[in-house]
């Protein structure tokens, strides 16, 4: 999982796969990922399959563009759910994603969360 993503939009969203992917084989809690358009999150990537809860999921922004929801956060220990959030604030950033022009980053500061 050492292997960096770049800025297209298609790179993104297998990032996001797999980290959402990781997130639930570790905690077991599945995550989506969504672009924030104003008010609506609109899906983008991740897992979105478990069955329906009373409660609404959890949002998280991560950028100004885009953020994580969750209908199980609350199951993931308080410090992991911060540096999670923490490391891929920063992978999008570096990744020139939530603003263009920028490089491209690593992705192994996620994959050490476990």
């Amino acid at each position: 999982m050492a292997s960096g993503i770049s800025t297209s939009r298609e790179d993104l969203k297998r990032f996001l796969d797999r980290t959402a992917q990781q997130i639930l084989d570790t905690y077991g809690v599945e995550v989506w990922f969504a672009e924030i358009m104003g008010r609506r999150w609109s899906y983008l990537a991740g897992r979105k399959q478990g069955g329906a809860t009373l409660l609404p999921p959890h949002r998280i922004e991560l950028t100004g563009r885009y953020g994580l929801v969750s209908d199980g956060w609350e199951r993931i220990p308080a410090g992991r759910g911060e540096a999670i959030v923490s490391s891929l604030r920063e992978a999008i950033r570096g990744a020139g994603v939530a603003r263009p022009g920028l490089g491209s980053t690593s992705v192994a500061s996620v994959s050490r969360l476990r």
